[in-house]
């Protein structure tokens, strides 16, 4: 028989077993792309660095709270993650009343109440667990609470162009978002289809009735089924031009009609002289008919002239403007 002693010491020092791990099984699902993998890693890091900036905060509130400031800071910076997040989400209001509690601590009463007022503005409506960290706590949420109020509330209105995805202090929210108390607002708008790039803007709400607002997105036009002719048409004329050249040609032929019956007036059939010719049998009486001729040849003459210089005046203009217009679009 082998010794007790000697069965155990052989045992130690023995080669460990050889365990074979089966890989898991793999899943239907297609593993997100390399990117959507890098963010959801630092946005892992993200949280555990709230996660460990909380508990230095506890333990020592005056330099805690910066490294917790700064943490929470990191962390919204991951909007569409940690919005869709309602594990994130509680989380990061936790951190934001532990570093309200972390300020009071150390005196800082203005910082305390910018990062309540930061909670308060964060939940919209929400309610907070301040009674879990002390009655200081509570007492200064109710405080900053009613202040707020008292300021009304404003609101804050997307128009998308293009389907798009808006985030509010990186909390999902519809395309207008009401009840907005007087603050400072993470705007994080991002189309769904990637098409466009990410907006981000720091919106301030100064007051009761306030409406921010703004367009997302470019704007497509979707073109006629039948587009107008660009060509501007040649404006018509007030008359053809040979009605211009007809007016001005019987308009001239009046005239000397007119001229020529006044001329004949008071003469004999041979346009002699009647004070000469005492034996002259009757006499042209044409004064009348001459006036009236010279007049209405010369109101014909008048409008044809008036009409042709008008038509050409137009033609003249349309041409320069069909030339500039040809111009242009080559340029």
């Amino acid at each position: 028989m082998i010794p007790a002693s000697l069965l155990v010491a052989s045992l130690s020092f023995s080669p460990p077993a050889v365990v074979a791990i089966e890989p898991p099984p793999s899943t239907a699902e297609t593993p997100p792309p390399p990117q959507v993998q890098d963010d959801r890693t630092e946005y892992k890091e993200a949280l555990a660095r709230v996660d460990t900036a909380m508990k230095m905060a506890n333990e020592d509130p005056a330099s805690g709270s910066t490294q917790l400031r700064d943490a929470i800071s990191l962390l919204q910076g991951f909007a569409p993650l940690l919005a869709t997040d309602p594990v994130g989400q509680e989380q990061r209001t936790m951190a934001q009343l532990t570093l309200a509690r972390a300020l009071l601590a150390t005196n800082n009463a203005d910082g305390a109440r910018e990062a309540m007022d930061e909670a308060i503005r964060t939940s919209r409506g929400d309610p907070l667990p301040t009674k879990n960290f002390g009655p200081g706590l509570t007492a200064l949420h109710r405080e900053r609470e009613g202040v707020l109020d008292k300021q009304g509330a404003g609101s804050i209105e997307i128009e998308c162009h293009t389907p798009c995805r808006v985030f509010v202090n990186e909390r999902p929210t519809q395309y207008r978002t009401d009840g907005l108390v007087p603050g400072n607002y993470r705007l994080w708008i991002e189309a769904k289809d990637g098409s466009e790039p990410v907006v981000q803007r720091l919106v301030t709400i100064e007051g009761d009735g306030q409406v921010f607002a703004l367009e997302f997105g470019r704007v497509r036009v979707v073109p006629p089924d039948n587009p107008p002719d660009p060509t501007p048409k040649i404006k018509s004329r007030l008359l053809p031009r040979w009605a211009d050249v007809l007016l001005l040609t019987a308009g001239a032929a009046a005239i000397g009609t007119g001229g020529a019956l006044l001329g004949i007036h008071h003469k004999c059939p041979g346009l002699t002289d009647p004070r000469v010719e005492p034996q002259c049998p009757q006499v042209y009486v044409t004064k009348t008919a001459g006036i009236i001729t010279l007049a209405a040849g010369s109101a014909v003459f008048l409008a044809g002239t008036i009409t042709l210089s008008i038509d050409e005046v137009r033609v003249a203009n349309q041409r320069k403007t069909q030339a500039s217009l040809v111009w242009t679009l080559r340029f």
